[in-house]
């Protein structure tokens, strides 16, 4: 049987792919499929260069995506 990464606090673990479950009809299943895949915000990492906002940098290399996501959210709704 084939094993997956699955992400748990950002540490991976080797667990067991299951089966997808399959559509009870044709009408059932949405076309395209929403989610094949759901990853924790946590566990996906912004690699990409320092993200500044004026001289301050917003989201730094290497920071996870709901860290990022705070950021932006707290910069968006701090008082000017």
């Amino acid at each position: 049987m084939a094993t997956t990464n699955t992400c748990k606090k950002c540490g991976c673990e080797d667990s067991f792919m299951p089966s997808p479950a399959p559509c009870p009809t044709p009408q059932g299943c949405p076309n395209p499929e929403p989610c094949s895949e759901v990853i924790d915000a946590q566990c996906v990492i912004y690699t990409g260069p320092n993200i500044m906002c004026g001289q301050q940098v917003l989201i730094a290399t290497n920071t996870d995506l709901a860290t990022a996501l705070e950021a932006i959210v707290t910069q968006l709704c701090a008082p000017a």
